[in-house]
């Protein structure tokens, strides 16, 4: 597929950003509102289709393994490519062992500060108000510290993964507001991201933060002096099986996989969980607030019923083309196609998605297996599938971070968050402004995705839906302030002591014997370096002449900062850029 033609044709909003960088074919530029990428086509278009691959199913990849390959593995794999990565992956010499690599096991990182250990009641000093500060504060630094991991990360795939997960079994801090529960959060879907999935759902069920976003904190049965004080409360028992195991419908009969009084039941069940209030924060279960009278009757089966019991029944779930049993097939098949969506296409290809079920169940609902065959899989590296993804604004950001070689001060853990009183009179400052500016930027209006804070239980619905009007000149205005030298985030009082480090000769002098290269080689090595598919001739020459404005002869070029900078501008201001 021609992306650049694609992406000139399908909206009005994506040619614009082509115009800014001057690779822009006005003629080809079209009417759209709403960016699309590749199987999108019209905007508008109610019935997107899956990309068209030569393979759709999870056969082998067995062709060339180049840079083309490795750099496409990497970037849907992690948040942007280092150069020095790229160079480790590719001495690794086979996709087997790079995809191997990228799944082994990683130690989990602890605590970051002691004051996740406590949650806050009252603050320390000052007026009782200033709590709110200090709990939006340490939230900060939660998502903060979870931006650090995601630039820092090593050659493995956990932290996007975990990234994945955070729009699956959704939790937003703005209800949850106890810091402490978001970090706990956080390290549960890091700690099962490439586990057990049965082990995973009966965890995050009864992880503090979710029973707090989705009440089942509420959801209570008690009985006092013979009276029966029922709560029950259906939110999480309908969101466990809608958005979170199960999806509304088969994927094979297309009928209701669950009835309203499946959900009703489900959530007596599942009464009596509490979130504990003192570490280690967990859910703790409270038999004196358990339905442990009625009898359930679930999914056609009869008991008293716990939550493991209501995690194995949805988990047995499943149906064929000729109504025979197939145990676990519904939820494998939703849970596919939401991994399939994330790594390879918006749209899943059924018969993909259908060859992951099948394995996600014969694994007994181990993720690794799932994830090591699709990101070998021939339909994984097809060239429809490379560069068809749209950046989320994280990705973007934490790429650009990564892909150009720059950095930020060491994450500052201050325990409690540094005192002191501002003209407003808050007395929690923000240890990390540098952190903050970019997370901020993510999650504020400019580009819409806030960190551990998706917008409903739903998430974000991603793909085209980044990119409008009003985000996309925000990210090229954002990419355009972190590439420029001398940079304008360089710790003074004008952006709000933020520091961003980029060198770009330092960035370009990454390159093996680049020394010895010669001008077109080194702007050729720098786009491969950053893009997930080669530009055309016309782009890369407009390209070349940011780095070698004075047209100098190869056998006299030099690295200039500032033309390397406007090298790196151009490139992250592609339209091109945006994909993955």
């Amino acid at each position: 597929m021609n992306r650049r033609k694609f992406l000139l044709s399908s909206s009005a909003t994506v040619a614009a950003a082509a115009a800014t960088t001057g690779l822009a074919d006005t003629a080809s530029a079209g009417k759209g509102s709403a960016y699309s990428i590749p199987g999108y086509t019209t905007t508008g278009n109610p019935n997107p289709a899956p990309l068209q691959t030569e393979s759709n199913d999870l056969s082998p990849y067995t062709g060339p393994w180049g840079d083309q390959q490795v750099r496409h593995l990497l970037g849907r794999a992690m948040f942007g490519v280092p150069l020095s990565q790229f160079q480790a992956a590719k001495a690794l010499g086979s996709m087997n062992a790079v995809v191997n690599q990228l799944l082994a096991d990683q130690p989990m990182p602890p605590a970051f500060a002691s004051w996740l250990d406590t949650i806050n009641t009252v603050a320390s000093t000052g007026p009782a108000q200033s709590l709110l500060r200090k709990n939006s504060v340490q939230t900060l630094q939660v998502m903060n510290w979870w931006f650090d991991r995601m630039i820092k990360e090593n050659l493995s795939i956990r932290e996007k993964m975990t990234f994945f997960w955070s729009n699956h079994f959704v939790i937003g801090t703005s209800t949850v507001k106890t810091p402490q529960y978001s970090f706990v959060y956080n390290q549960t879907l890091r700690q099962h991201s490439l586990g057990n999935f049965k082990d995973f759902v009966n965890a995050i069920s009864i992880d503090p933060a979710m029973l707090v976003y989705l009440n089942g904190n509420q959801n209570t049965y008690t009985i006092k002096n013979g009276h029966t004080i029922n709560n029950i409360n259906e939110n999480y028992a309908r969101e466990l099986q809608e958005l979170f195991t199960i999806g509304l419908t088969d994927p094979k009969t297309g009928e209701p996989n669950y009835t309203e009084t499946d959900v009703q039941q489900a959530a007596k069940a599942l009464s009596g969980w509490q979130p504990t209030t003192t570490a280690p924060f967990v859910g703790q279960f409270n038999t004196n607030l358990h339905d442990s009278v009625d009898t359930e009757t679930f999914y056609g089966q009869t008991g008293k019923f716990q939550l493991s019991d209501i995690v194995n029944i949805i988990l047995s779930k499943g149906t064929t083309t000729d109504g025979k049993n197939a145990p676990g097939y519904n939820v494998a098949y939703f849970i596919c196609s939401k991994l399939y969506a994330q790594f390879v296409y918006y749209v899943p290809n059924p018969q993909v998605v259908d060859a992951m079920a099948n394995l996600f169940v014969a694994s007994n609902w181990e993720i690794k297996p799932v994830m090591k065959a699709l990101l070998s899989s021939a339909h994984f590296y097809d060239s429809a599938v490379m560069g068809a993804q749209l950046k989320s604004p994280v990705e973007f950001l934490a790429g650009i971070i990564r892909d150009f070689g720059m950095s930020l001060p060491n994450f500052d853990p201050s325990d409690p968050p540094k005192n002191g009183s501002d003209a407003k009179g808050n007395l929690y400052s923000d240890p990390n402004v540098s952190y903050s500016y970019l997370v901020t930027a993510i999650g504020g209006v400019e580009l819409g995705q806030q960190l551990l804070n998706p917008p409903n239980v739903k998430g974000w619905p991603g793909a085209h839906n980044w990119v409008s009007t009003g985000t996309l000149p925000q990210r090229l205005a954002i990419a355009a302030v972190m590439g420029t030298y001398p940079s304008p985030l360089d710790g003074s009082t004008k952006v709000r002591g933020v520091k961003l480090t980029f060198s770009p000769t330092g960035w370009a002098n990454q390159l093996p014997n680049v020394s010895s290269m010669k001008s077109h080689d080194i702007a050729t090595a720098l786009e491969s370096a950053t893009l997930s598919f080669a530009l055309g001739p016309k782009e890369s020459a407009t390209l070349y002449a940011t780095l070698n404005p004075l047209s100098l002869p190869d056998s006299d070029f030099y690295l200039s900062d500032a033309y390397v900078s406007l090298f790196a501008i151009s490139i992250m201001t592609l339209p091109e850029y945006q994909l993955i």
